[in-house]
């Protein structure tokens, strides 16, 4: 009988340091791992919203996991994943065409919105003197990511510039 009351006292001690740290790992892991940050913005004469999503990939470097989604209510999302970001290459440029479509720059890849079609997918499209620059998802001073306008942030490179 005694043994028995030492054996159920000793499992019932285990479930409850499993349910304990069952509990911090997932806080930790919330704490460590945060949710994805997304930046918006609409897409000029459409019923069309353009999110850039970053997903942290590293507990304390500035890696994201990036990804594009086409909104239109009513419609179920559109997603493609870009190139990761390792460290300082999250800056994505939006533009237009004359035929209406969008094109989105990154440093290292490029996607279009074609809004007649209803698409979002990779690759580039248009002659860079076709562009015109309408604004760029990034991170602001105050470390906010966010779409910034064409009249409040300049058009900037997007070639990668490595150490030796």
């Amino acid at each position: 009988m005694g043994k028995r009351l030492i054996n159920f006292a000793a499992i019932g001690f285990g479930a409850v340091v499993v349910f304990i740290v069952a509990v911090v790992a997932l806080v930790a892991f919330d704490f460590l791992f945060p949710p994805a940050i997304e930046a918006s913005t609409n897409l000029p004469g459409t019923p069309f919203k353009l999110v850039a999503r970053l997903e942290p990939s590293h507990l304390f470097l500035s890696e994201y996991r990036r990804s594009l989604v086409l909104r239109k209510d009513g419609v179920s999302d559109q997603r493609i994943e870009m190139e990761m970001d390792t460290g300082g290459y999250s800056r994505t440029h939006l533009y237009r065409l004359p035929d209406g479509r969008f094109v989105i720059l990154g440093f290292f890849d490029s996607a279009y919105v074609d809004p007649a079609t209803q698409t979002l997918g990779t690759g580039a499209c248009g002659t860079r003197d076709q562009l015109k620059y309408l604004g760029a998802f990034d991170f602001t001073a105050d470390r906010e990511w966010k779409f910034i306008p064409a009249d409040q942030s300049p058009e900037k490179s997007l070639d990668a510039v490595g150490g030796d």
